[in-house]
């Protein structure tokens, strides 16, 4: 079975609307099957704010390739080793968080692709994404995977903002994430989403994107805000995090059972012989 098929990097060219389901918590595979059976596009698996294992990561994007379901990670910062164990797991894409300059955006590029257009280390049959050859040859395999990988990063940070265009013109980045919670927060506005300055920042994002060809991004799951952000541009949206469905669904059921057990019951009618005296 052949890694990174190229779907997810089609659609990307194609600027599709995609809605991503991320796991932050669930190590079954179910979160998966959820995902893709319930009509998400991509699912996105994280690392930074997560404790979720290799092991675990590797056996979500198996169950992802076979299920069809575009799938990336969130790796959990820029380093080299970092971002190549996460691509030897044969994903079909990650994205880098906290973002801060050009250089570090280069680098990122430079990791995750082979040589000639990078340096990311071929391991051939020592890691996962050797053992799904699915190319004749380990040189058709280089070149496609070099093609086809999409690059996403975060921009919530003051300095990436700074920077939208030096950033963002970096050739190779294909999809760029905005970050609500960090942006806001090194803003001064934390968690302040409606804020004027806040959205005059996002709008930034989203035409720099357009100006240099990269798919503009950003974490929204409610349908009102979700709407908004797609009528000025957005494209790609996190929409769904697995504890937070978990919480919400839980919520929601204990409400309304409490609501069932509390609500006034009438006394039973009796329909004995002296049930009119």
């Amino acid at each position: 079975m052949q890694g990174c098929t190229g779907e997810l990097m089609r659609r990307v060219k194609r600027r599709d609307f995609l809605l991503t389901g991320c796991i932050m918590d669930s190590r079954s595979g179910a979160v998966v099957e959820m995902y893709h059976d319930c009509g998400y596009d991509v699912v996105m698996i994280d690392r930074e704010h997560t404790l979720l294992n290799s092991e675990t990561i590797l056996e979500h994007i198996r169950l992802a390739r076979a299920l069809g379901m575009p799938c990336m990670v969130r790796a959990a910062d820029a380093s080299y080793h970092e971002i190549c164990r996460v691509l030897d797991q044969a994903p079909d894409g990650f994205y880098v968080p906290r973002i801060r300059s050009r250089a570090e955006v280069e680098h990122v590029v430079r990791t995750a692709k082979y040589a000639p257009l990078g340096q990311r280390g071929l391991g051939g049959s020592t890691c996962p994404a050797g053992k799904y050859m699915g190319w004749p040859t380990v040189v058709e395999q280089v070149e496609f995977v070099n093609q086809n990988l999409v690059i996403g990063i975060q921009i919530e940070t003051a300095e990436a903002l700074a920077d939208l265009d030096g950033i963002l013109s970096v050739p190779g980045i294909d999809v760029a994430v905005v970050g609500n919670d960090d942006l806001s927060l090194g803003m001064g506005i934390v968690g302040q989403l409606d804020h004027p300055d806040y959205i005059a920042a996002v709008t930034r994002v989203i035409a720099a994107c357009e100006r240099h060809g990269v798919l503009p991004g950003i974490a929204c799951g409610d349908p009102a805000r979700l709407r908004f952000w797609k009528d000025r541009g957005m494209r790609v949206f996190w929409v769904a995090a697995d504890i937070c469905l978990m919480w919400d669904a839980a919520r929601r059921q204990i409400n309304g059972v409490r609501a069932a057990v509390a609500a006034a019951t009438p006394p039973p009618q009796s329909t004995g012989p002296n049930a009119n005296v």
